[in-house]
Parts: C-alpha cells; structure tokens; sequence
C-alpha cells in the first residue's frame, strides 16, 4: 500500500483551517450587524407609521409630531425630514429620514434611507437600509445598513464603525475606522489606522491612509495608483502547516459539543421540545428566528429610553446575543435528534453523540465556499424559531387548563 503523505493526511483539516473559521465568523458578524440594522430600522418604522406618525410628506422639529423633552428632540413619521435645529439629541424613525436641520448633541437616525447633510456635534448613530453621511460629526460614527457611505466632503472628527453589504469611505475620517462588510471602498482621507473585515478591499486614487491598514479578507485588496498607505498594509496570515490549525479547530468543535452535551444534560425536555418544533414546522422556524431577531433589538430600544426599563433592557439585550450561538446548537440537536429517536426517546449520551456529528456536519457546510454562510444563517435561525415556537407552545399548553 503507498504511503500516506503529509498532504493527504493534512489536506482535510487545512481546508477548514482557522482561517476559515475567523472568515465565517467575520462574514456571519457583519450580516447579522447589517441585518439587525436593517430590521431595526424598518421595525422603527412601522412602529413609527402606525403610532403618532404624520402623514405628511416632511416634518419639522416645531411640529405636533415632534416631542421635546428638555433640549432634546423625538421625532416619528413616515418619511421625516429635520429641517429645524436642535439644541441637544435628536432620535429620529422613520421609512425616510432627511437631516438637514443642525443637531447640537448626538443623533440615533433609524430608517429604511437615512441622509444626513446637517452637522451632529457629537456622536452619529444611523441604522437602515441605505445610509449616507454628508456633513460633519463632531465626535463619533456608528453606521449600519445594506449600503453604508460617507461621501466626499464629510467629515468625522473621531472614529468611524461601520457594518453593512458595502461601505464607501469617501470623506475626511480624523480618527480610526473599523469597517465589516462585503465590499470595502475607500476613496478618501483616513488620519488613524483602518481595519477591515470583508470579502473585498478597493482603495481609490484618492485614499490617503496615514495609519496602517489591517486586513482581513478573502481577496487581495486592490489599491489603485495614486493611493497612499503610509503605515502601509498588514494582510492577517495563518500558517497553513504545522499543527496549531487542526489543534484549534479541534478545540472549537470540541467547545460546542460540551456546551451542547451541558444543553442535554440538565434541559433534557426543553431541547427535545425545539427539535421538535424545528421538525414539525421547519419553513416557519427561520421567518420565527428571522422575526424575533428584529422584534428583540426594537424591545430593547424601547425598554432603554426609559429609566424604569432599563434594566430590563439590559436583560433582554443579554438574552439577544444569547440566542444566536442557542440557535446554532439548537439546530444540531434537532439534527442528532431526527437521526436516532426515530421510534423512542434515546439516552443522554447517544443525543450528545449525535448531535456531536451533526455540529461536524454543520461545520463542515459551514465552511463550504460561497454559501457557507447562508447555512449558518439558516441553522441559526432555524434554531432561534425552533426554541420560540416551543416555548409558545409551553405557554399555550400551561394556559390551556385555565381557559
């Protein structure tokens, strides 16, 4: 029999290497960041239309559908435009938001298009589907949506995050950006360091990056002559020999089983009631995972512009960012489970051993090039719409005795 080499024998686990692992984890960060943006901002905006919204075609500050308090100001419409100046903070939803007024404090802008031509003198929030910046930030940017821009002529005199399908940076960034999206474009002035986790990286004629760029990506950037990097750019390597990648990805499958093995070991029911309600209604879970992933973000915001509700959204926002890696796991034991409860309830250590294989198998589809993601996406959903329906219908079974 010949030999095996080292190649063969190493060939597997160099395809899902770490750098794969860091790759998905960046592409599934910026759409489920780009996604909750999204989501939030239309979620605001129909909580926005069907409320104490206007039915004109744009608003002012002085308007009756404008609430003060103190010198801040808290504004729902349809479609919105600021034109009135503001003395503090400015929170705005709506299907369109137009910011031409000046804002004096911050402004948190939700919308399905957010455009913004006034100064904020300090921090900018915006969320939606397209998001464009074209004015001056006193202080911070925070920016997500499908389409995130900051187009030339604007300024930012702190650092600018943003998260979305594409981002262009074509302003005047006086601080640092930390950019996570599909496609990077950046054809402006960048005083800090950038780092940039995506698929792609363009740098224009017109780039000036004082700093140094981090990049971490699936292709080579592509830097145009006429650009200047003067910290120059640091393309994120892992070694693709030596035993360290199958070590850790060892490690990381192994991570997931014991927090599953946990999950059936002192939840045995509640696991075995997802799995069945993933395989039950399996085309409902995700739009269930899809809608309770925006319903909870809007929760949240609502509980947190009160006192009395803050600490609750502090709860809830836990809750959150628990559910994505509950979902994940949830998908895998409704997996195991389909696999060997086919005719009885099977013991706790075959449910961690299958649902140990299918964490193998998911991660192994996960990993797979161009749709890697959309697997992720949908075992997680699946998962987050799996655990709500059965907690529904734990309710419902609770409730069904008193009616």
């Amino acid at each position: 029999m010949p030999e095996a080499t080292p190649d063969s024998n190493e060939g597997f686990w160099r395809s899902i290497s770490t750098k794969r692992i860091l790759r998905l984890m960046r592409t599934g960060s910026w759409i489920a960041i780009a996604a909750s943006g999204i989501g939030l901002s239309i979620a605001l905006a129909v909580v926005a239309a069907t409320g104490h919204a206007s039915d004109t075609a744009s608003v002012q500050a002085t308007d009756e559908t404008a609430q003060r308090i103190g010198n801040d100001v808290y504004m729902s419409g349809r479609n919105v435009a600021m034109r009135a100046a503001v003395p503090g903070d400015a929170v705005v939803a709506a299907g369109r938001v137009s910011l031409s007024g000046q804002v004096g404090g911050d402004a948190l802008l939700a919308g399905g298009s957010v455009q913004v031509d006034a100064n904020v003198a300090q921090d900018l929030y915006a969320a939606g589907g397209d998001v464009r910046v074209a004015a001056t930030i006193g202080d911070d940017a925070r920016l997500a949506g499908g389409r995130v821009a900051v187009a030339p002529g604007a300024v930012v005199s702190g650092s600018v995050t943003a998260a979305g399908g594409s981002v262009t940076l074509d302003g005047h960034i006086h601080g640092d950006a930390l950019v996570s999206a599909s496609r990077i474009r950046i054809d402006g002035r960048v005083d800090g360091d950038v780092r940039v986790f995506g698929g792609e990286l363009e740098l224009g004629p017109a780039a000036v990056v004082q700093g140094r760029i981090h990049y971490h990506g699936g292709e080579p950037p592509r830097i145009a002559p006429g650009a200047q990097v003067q910290g120059g750019v640091d393309e994120a390597a892992t070694p693709d020999d030596g035993a360290a990648p199958m070590i850790l990805t060892i490690v990381w499958l192994l991570g997931w089983i014991l927090a599953a093995a946990v999950l059936l070991r002192f939840a045995p029911q509640a696991t075995r009631a997802a799995g069945r309600a993933l395989r039950a209604r399996p085309a409902a879970a995700p739009l269930f995972g899809l809608a309770l992933l925006v319903g909870l973000p809007l929760f949240i915001v609502l509980l947190m512009i009160t006192v009395i509700g803050l600490p609750l959204g502090l709860l809830a926002l836990i809750l959150l960012l628990a559910l994505i890696p509950l979902g994940f796991l949830a998908s895998a034991v409704a997996l195991g489970d389909a696999a060997i409860e086919r005719s009885a309830p099977a013991g706790t250590v075959l449910r961690v051993v299958a649902t140990g294989v299918a964490l193998v198998v998911l991660f192994v589809l996960t990993n797979l090039p161009w749709f890697g993601w959309l697997v992720w996406l949908l075992a997680t959903l699946a998962g987050i719409g799996a655990i709500a329906l059965a907690a529904f219908g734990a309710w419902r079974g609770r409730s069904a005795p008193a009616a």
